[in-house]
């Protein structure tokens, strides 16, 4: 890459030299017309004129020169549609002049610009383009036209054009220096308009000249020659178009001189007719002699060009550089102008192969190599041929030829590397490389071999000395195989056998490729060995432990089943048959959701997927779930998951234990905790019956007040509207009993737990309800501060009632005992995290001693000092809040006093709703 970067980074400069020159006799083309422009433009006829006032450039004729300059300039630069678009300006002012001159005709084009102006001048035709002009125009402006389709067409039309392009610029510089001075002079001293329509401005003759150098220069190159050395099927019509090409561009000043002269001179058609054939006989020479140079260039071009490329340098004796290949800029990098005058062994830093010795000139010796450095720092191994030449001019000279060989040393390293590793291999591997010469019985055996088996060297050296010492077993089956093995003309075969005791190597496995005669007879063996005692040892202990996993399985009392990571059973313990009914035959290889219920399958298998693409749900978890037998008994399970993975598969071990009796316990325990729960509610109520009893008998007395008050009322025939006034104040008083008692009977019935959306405010206050029946008679308050945003919880409501009945009885029992006269009880609620309600029940009393608060919801701890209860309330409301999946805390308050938090699940309203 670095080579062919250099070698498009030389062209391109040379080509980008070129085009700066070309660009630049553009740009004065483009100049002078522009400075005549501005003569008009500012009235002065000599600046128009370049110094000659009566032979200005008309104004038309100076934007045809300005836009034929730019054309080829946007050429050059490779616009070729804005060159295109350019170049048809003068190619339209040139035919536009020629048709009005032929038909004779005046369209008033020529005074469009500067009219009163170019009208004062003596001439012919004012302000139109002449002869030489228009020539110009349509010689330069084809000349554009073809380098502009140079690119797009074939190799044998390149050159038509290029040749065309060339002659037409060529022309038109001939035809610019040729006439300007005579026709320049005549028209001067004859006055004549009409001479002075043939004759031609100093700006137009620069600016031929400046555009038809451009074109030469662009083109300068031979290239175009080398395109007639290639003969291809168009060469007879590019070889009929050449004379045209060089002959037709010089037709156009010709008839403009016969046309010049035509009026003036009798004897002017012969000399017209003599020159013509003598310009058509040095045509058909030049032509020839264009061919013979051509392919003589060609050839020559061709050669330098190979030899160029080629990697050749010419030094002095000393070392020092006269000359330095294209092939040699393209490989070291170095450009030819920068090389030169250095020392070739010094630029490149060159050494020999096998040391660091520099060589500051050339070895003696014909042929060496050498390690040189290239611009870029790379290395090179190079191969130097150095030829001794003498030069009559410049003496002795050494001509070095130049080999890059760094591929094939690279190559011979890599060999060499290959075989070390190769080497290694088989010693890393300890294996062993042998040939057995059928005939002699001659066995030889690659270094090492015989030792890496624990034999003396040259112990297996022959087909006797390796039967000596293998068992007589693997002997006769090796020869068998080897009798099949040349009975079916195979190419290779295996084998193993075993060295005899007590030798350290036990086992050998290996292969080996057979050779046979012309016969069909076995000629020799060459193989490889390998020493696989440890892996045969390891295979039998891998056995035991598989025989040992077996038996641990099949002793285990929870139930092993181990599946694959597609979903299917690979083992099934004992225990797994007495506890599913199937056999192990029956389920290994079918799926695992076999074992689960039909209506749990779908669940499952999404589970053990998940397990899969995450490694998340499973492992390390103890998980629940139902199964059913094959008799279709379902009945809960735990399982523990293991995951082992080996060879790209997954391998789970699940262990089940049958949970169907821990069921019955826990459904029996459950039981129990309901009826402490009951036996709780109905002591809480129990203690409070006198304070019921007290709140009962208010309403009730009231009741039989009213009730006396309307009987005597009734008697004396009274006012009837107060009797019925007192009849609905005792109804209201009955009433408000009934209340009491409902609640009551609620609060102590002994139902289903029935978990639903329940108002935290409805929930709270009517627990309230419960426990401050008679508070008023120690004055004690209760205040509210629940969130309206926390509307619902979901729970059982009479377990959480049974929950504030046992905080709010504790903090009143502590109120009663403090001797505080404002004894105030707080319920607040609030939204807590992970969608939970916190419920808080605080008081002002004097908190919790610190013994207490070390066991608080251990079971018969009580809050109420000695005697005070049975200790039992806190437990049994810390389990219902947990049964719940919240939690239950308590704590002194720094301002005094004691604080019960717990948490419910929160219900959104929108979901109540």
């Amino acid at each position: 890459m670095g080579v062919q970067d250099d070698e498009g980074a030389t062209a391109a400069d040379r080509g980008a030299v070129t085009r700066f020159d070309a660009a630049t006799l553009a740009a004065l083309g483009a100049l002078s017309s522009i400075v005549a422009l501005l003569g008009w433009f500012l009235g002065l006829p000599r600046l128009a004129g370049f110094g000659l006032i009566a032979f200005p450039i008309w104004p038309l004729t100076a934007i045809g020169f300005l836009a034929l300059s730019l054309g080829h300039l946007a050429e050059i630069y490779g616009r070729r549609a804005t060159a295109a678009v350019l170049l048809a300006i003068p190619v339209a002012v040139a035919l536009a002049s020629a048709f009005q001159t032929m038909s004779g005709t005046d369209a008033g084009i020529d005074r469009l610009l500067f009219g009163d102006a170019v009208s004062g001048f003596n001439a012919a035709y004012p302000g139109r383009s002449g002869v030489n002009p228009i020539v110009s125009f349509l010689l330069l402006g084809a000349a554009g036209y073809l380098s502009i389709l140079r690119p797009i067409l074939s190799d044998e039309l390149k050159g038509l054009a290029l040749t065309l392009a060339l002659g037409a610029a060529a022309a038109s510089a001939f035809f610019a220096l040729t006439t300007f001075p005579a026709m320049t002079i005549l028209a001067y001293a004859a006055d004549d308009p009409a001479a002075r329509y043939r004759s031609v401005s100093v700006p137009a003759t620069i600016g031929a000249l400046c555009v038809s150098g451009a074109i030469f220069v662009r083109h300068a190159g031979n290239d175009w020659v080398r395109l007639f050395a290639v003969r291809t099927g168009r060469w007879r019509l590019v070889r009929l178009l050449l004379p045209a090409a060089l002959v037709v561009p010089l037709l156009p000043p010709l008839l403009s001189l016969f046309e010049q002269r035509h009026q003036s001179h009798s004897i002017l058609a012969y000399q017209l007719l003599l020159l013509l054939g003598n310009l058509l006989l040095v045509a058909l020479v030049g032509y020839w002699v264009a061919m013979r140079i051509a392919r003589d260039q060609a050839a020559l071009s061709e050669l330098s060009h190979a030899l160029d490329n080629a990697t050749v340098v010419v030094t002095t004796p000393d070392g020092t550089i006269s000359h330095w290949s294209q092939g040699c800029e393209l490989l070291y990098g170095w450009p030819a102008d920068e090389a030169r005058g250095q020392n070739k062994y010094a630029l490149l830093r060159s050494r020999c192969q096998s040391s660091d010795h520099r060589l500051p000139v050339p070895a003696a010796q014909d042929t060496h190599e050498l390690v040189e450095v290239t611009r870029d720092g790379r290395e090179l191994r190079i191969l130097e041929r150095v030829h001794r030449v003498q030069s009559p001019s410049r003496g002795a000279l050494l001509v070095l030829g130049i080999n890059d060989i760094s591929e094939r040393v690279e190559a011979i390293a890599a060999l060499h590397a290959s075989e070390e590793r190769l080497a290694l291999a088989i010693s890393a591997h300890e294996l062993g490389i042998f040939e057995w010469h059928v005939e002699t019985g001659r066995i030889d055996w690659s270094p090492g071999t015989e030792s890496r088996l624990g034999l003396e060297t040259g112990t297996l050296s022959s087909f006797e000395g390796w039967r000596s010492v293998v068992e007589d077993s693997d002997v006769q089956d090796l020869l068998e195989t080897i009798s099949s093995t040349v009975k079916a003309r195979a190419d290779k075969f295996s084998f193993r056998w075993r060295l005899v005791p007590p030798l350290r190597v036990r086992a050998v496995e290996g292969s080996a490729r057979a050779f046979y005669t012309r016969e069909g007879n076995l000629e020799r063996v060459v193989g490889v060995i390998l020493d696989v005692t440890e892996r045969e040892e390891r295979e039998a202990a891998l056995r035991r432990r598989e025989v040992h996993l077996q038996s641990v399985i099949e002793t285990v009392p929870d139930a092993i089943v181990v599946i694959n990571d597609e979903g299917s059973i690979l083992q099934f313990s004992s225990a797994a048959e007495a506890l599913w009914g199937y056999s192990a035959e029956e389920v290994v290889g079918r799926p695992f959701t076999i074992l689960v219920p039909t209506a749990e399958r779908g669940g499952s298998e999404a589970v053990f997927r998940r397990f899969l693409e995450t490694g998340r749900g499973l492992a390390d978890r103890v998980v629940t779930g139902i199964a059913q037998t094959k008799e279709g008994r379902s009945f809960p399970i735990e399982a523990r998951t293991g995951v082992a993975r080996a060879d790209d598969e997954t391998l789970i071990t699940v262990f089940v234990r049958d949970l169907t009796d821990q069921a019955a316990a826990e459904a029996r325990l459950s039981e129990l905790n309901a009826e402490i729960a009951h036996v709780s509610r109905q002591s809480a109520m129990s203690e409070l019956a006198a304070d019921m009893a007290h709140e009962l008998n208010q309403p009730l007395s009231a009741t039989a007040n009213f009730l006396a008050a309307a009987r005597m009322l009734l008697e004396r025939d009274e006012d009837r509207a107060r009797i019925l006034d007192l009849l609905r104040m005792g109804s209201e008083q009955t009433q408000r009993a009934g209340e009491i008692i409902r609640r009551l009977r609620t609060f102590m019935a002994k139902g289903e737990v029935e978990m639903r959306a329940e108002l935290v405010e409805t929930t709270v206050r009517d627990a309230v309800d419960l426990v401050v029946v008679g508070a008023s008679q120690v004055n004690i308050r209760v205040n509210f501060r629940l969130d309206p945003e926390v509307r619902f919880i979901f729970a059982d409501r009479i377990q959480v009632q049974q929950v504030l009945v046992n905080l709010l009885r504790n903090a009143m029992d502590a109120l009663r005992q403090s001797g505080q006269s404002d004894k105030v009880i707080t319920i607040s609620s609030r939204r807590a995290q992970d969608q939970m309600v916190e419920i808080e029940v605080a008081d002002n009393g004097p908190g919790m001693p610190v013994q207490v608060l070390e066991h608080l919801f251990s079971r018969f701890t009580t809050t109420k000092g000695p005697g005070g209860g049975m200790g039992i309330g806190l437990s049994i409301s810390k389990r219902i809040i947990e049964a719940h999946g919240g939690t239950l805390r308590g704590e002194n308050r720094p301002e005094g006093g004691a604080c019960f938090r717990f948490t419910l699940p929160a219900v959104e309203q929108g979901g109540n709703e």
